[in-house]
């Protein structure tokens, strides 16, 4: 199966209500590398909170993945979204606490048969 690199988010700026991340998976596959979020705000902590989002489905409790709070001016591994797979049709959000403070860079692979 080809794997072709793929830029899913880059700097891509967070808000309060949930956003794709890695938008609807088209291709077989997508598997990711850990995604990085940087809180640009230079006193107050954020929470991000990171969904995987079945097909067809919406960003709810019962799909969180991880929540992390970050300090300011850090930047946040996020591990849990390494080697992530997401089939066709699912996507991964976030969103964070308050504020549009964090950013968030993800690349992984478009896996096609």
């Amino acid at each position: 199966m080809p794997r072709l690199p793929a830029n899913y988010s880059h700097n891509k700026q967070l808000s309060t209500t949930v956003s794709d991340i890695v938008p609807e998976v088209t291709s077989d596959a997508a598997e990711l590398n850990p995604a990085k979020f940087h809180n640009g705000n230079t006193t107050t902590n954020r929470v991000v909170t990171v969904h995987i989002v079945e097909v067809e489905g919406d960003a709810d409790a019962g799909n969180i993945l991880v929540v992390k709070s970050i300090p300011p001016l850090k930047t946040w591994t996020c591990y849990e979204l390494a080697g992530e797979k997401i089939l066709n049709g699912m996507k991964a959000q976030a969103k964070q606490g308050v504020g549009t403070d964090v950013n968030v860079n993800l690349s992984g692979f478009d896996i096609t048969s």
